[in-house]
């Protein structure tokens, strides 16, 4: 089996550039930064270190516990610092008595002034707020030219990173029982679904894995798989604790909220 066998044509796009930056640091010793990257994408760049000699990548998103982080991809005598991934925190302070904005919302929000999804990393929200991490050589733009949201005037501020708030990642656990661990049988139970509907949006490649598109209905299911189903969100595989008397096999899942 070759090295671009164990990925999907889709992500062979980025596998190449990864590649192309591996063996660029290798060559030159130069030290290279990433846009912002999903845990997948993060996984495969990692991965293709064995591909190249003395060279190591790390991430960093802003905190420690963050989904998507810039990579930065140097030679192993290289001690890096925080300052070296180029990330900046911004408020977004705006007057949300009466509504209060959505991730979309700031999402949307981001991508309409052109920038890019891989410029800019979490979506931080609670009750004190809107706070989001972005590269640190766009935020400028993004504060010239993000004035309002969701009919909201708001005003993109830096903050210190002393003032990060990190997420608190709630999940709503529930219990449920399978013929199988089959993708379609755990997608089907969690979102209420017929084992024909759920066959849908696998097919059509609407379903992620641990952050990987699996088009696949049979692939099995493991504790500890995070689950997304486009438009319905996402959930992770807690437990598989046994089967019940009838044979079918129980797991414990979080529906994050």
């Amino acid at each position: 089996m070759g090295l671009y066998d164990h990925f999907r044509k889709e992500e062979l796009p980025f596998v190449e550039r990864s590649l192309e930056i591996l063996g660029q640091v290798e060559r030159t010793h130069i030290v290279r930064l990433t846009d912002f990257l999903d845990p997948r994408q993060f996984a495969i760049l990692r991965s293709l270190t064995s591909q190249v000699r003395d060279v190591k990548v790390e991430g960093n998103g802003g905190y420690p516990e963050a989904e998507r982080v810039r990579a930065l991809v140097f030679p192993e005598y290289i001690t890096p610092a925080a300052e070296d991934f180029g990330l900046a925190l911004v408020e977004i302070k705006g007057d949300q008595r009466f509504v209060k904005l959505q991730h979309r919302d700031v999402m949307g929000a981001l991508l309409h002034i052109g920038l890019k999804r891989e410029k800019f990393g979490d979506i931080l929200l609670d009750e004190l707020g809107c706070q989001t991490v972005i590269a640190k050589e766009i935020v400028e733009f993004a504060r010239s030219q993000v004035t309002q949201i969701h009919r909201i005037p708001v005003e993109l501020v830096s903050v210190p990173w002393t003032q990060l708030r990190p997420p608190v990642r709630n999940l709503a656990e529930r219990s449920i029982t399978v013929a199988s661990p089959r993708l379609d049988a755990v997608l089907g139970e969690v979102y209420h679904l017929s084992r024909a509907k759920a066959l849908v949006p696998i097919r059509g490649g609407k379903v992620k894995v641990n952050w990987k598109v699996v088009d696949d209905p049979s692939h099995l299911v493991q504790a500890g798989d995070v689950l997304s189903l486009a438009g319905m969100g996402r959930c992770k595989v807690l437990d598989v604790s046994g089967t019940t008397r009838s044979g079918r096999i129980r797991l414990t899942v979080g529906v994050f909220i």
